[in-house]
């Protein structure tokens, strides 16, 4: 298992090309919520989203070898489009297999940063399948979205950096997806301010996580139902899970219409654009789950790319 010394190893390879996000706050949130509250950005991340950090540190430690073989990835966006970027810092071909129903913007977004696109059926298991047949027949390297080491140090320097600027933090609220930004966060958070209680946020229609952390095993949905892309995983990565049952207090859901209250928020009244799967978090804190009052608390935007049909029908 990957330890604080890890983060610390990405944090010092991303300083020089990934984005220092800013934490924001809302005096009428606080009011309205009667917490203090702080939004990790990291839809002011490179490619809108944190996924960036993990792709770079993990294309970074790949031998020359590795490299000349081109990268392969499975993503319905966001680690699509950070592989993507990095591999055109790096100047590595890039193939990203990605569902037939993703977002339009964010297809186009990974093929403008030079990467060939290729689709597959809706499920986690279609795009896995997808991508070791093009690894059998060209011999890609690949590029776990979430269940890899070197993956989840880079999404760990998210709360890294959450702990630069804030010293003492009730609670830290992580969306889960595949769980690649939790387990980076949880080990952080542990680390650097033990007292921290870390909860993860599902939304219901994409609550693996919630169910194996309860049942204290790997749990795989059959399908899953959920406006929140990013959370369309059937399960988290066995490494993440390890992590998750290690350092993280709890996990929680929200529905998915409790998404759109926030996004709206953060659009008129912080002038922040925010994609759904970015808004279960904070809205887990505005819903107020937990019944927390007089908290300080911090909760992390993942991104901000969203789909203009979406947000139309959001708003």
């Amino acid at each position: 298992m990957i330890d604080f010394s890890d983060i610390e190893s990405a944090y010092n390879t991303l300083k020089l090309v990934a984005h220092k996000t800013p934490l924001l706050s809302s005096r009428i949130f606080n009011e309205m919520n009667g917490n203090d509250l702080y939004f990790k950005a990291e839809n002011f991340q490179r490619i809108g989203a944190f996924k960036f950090r993990g792709a770079y540190n993990k294309i970074a430690s790949l031998a020359n070898e590795e490299r000349k073989r081109g990268v392969i990835a499975h993503s319905s966006g966001n680690h699509g489009q950070g592989v993507a970027l990095a591999c055109k810092l790096f100047g590595i071909r890039a193939v990203i297999v990605m569902p037939h129903n993703s977002a339009a913007s964010k297809v186009e977004a990974t093929k403008g940063y030079g990467a060939e696109v290729i689709f597959c059926g809706l499920s986690t298991d279609d795009r896995e399948k997808t991508t070791q047949g093009l690894i059998d027949k060209h011999g890609y390297t690949l590029v776990h979205p979430y269940n890899d080491e070197k993956l989840i140090a880079g999404q760990g320097t998210v709360g890294r950096e959450i702990f630069q600027e804030i010293t003492e933090l009730d609670y830290l609220f992580v969306p889960i997806g595949g769980g690649g930004l939790i387990s980076g966060c949880a080990i952080a958070a542990k680390h650097l301010s033990p007292k921290t209680k870390v909860i993860g946020v599902e939304t219901e229609g994409a609550n693996d996580c919630y169910q194996s952390f309860r049942q204290k095993k790997l749990i795989k949905l059959p399908l899953v139902n959920t406006i929140a892309d990013g959370m369309r995983t059937l399960s988290v990565g066995t490494l993440n899970f390890e992590i998750i049952m290690k350092y993280v207090d709890d996990v929680i859901t929200i529905k998915d219409e409790d998404i759109y209250p926030m996004m709206k928020f953060f659009l008129e009244r912080m002038k922040i654009l925010v994609e759904p799967t970015g808004a279960v978090a904070p809205a887990a804190v505005m819903k107020n789950v937990l019944g927390l009052n007089g908290k300080k608390c911090c909760a992390v935007i993942s991104g901000g790319n969203v789909d203009a049909n979406v947000l139309k029908q959001i708003l």
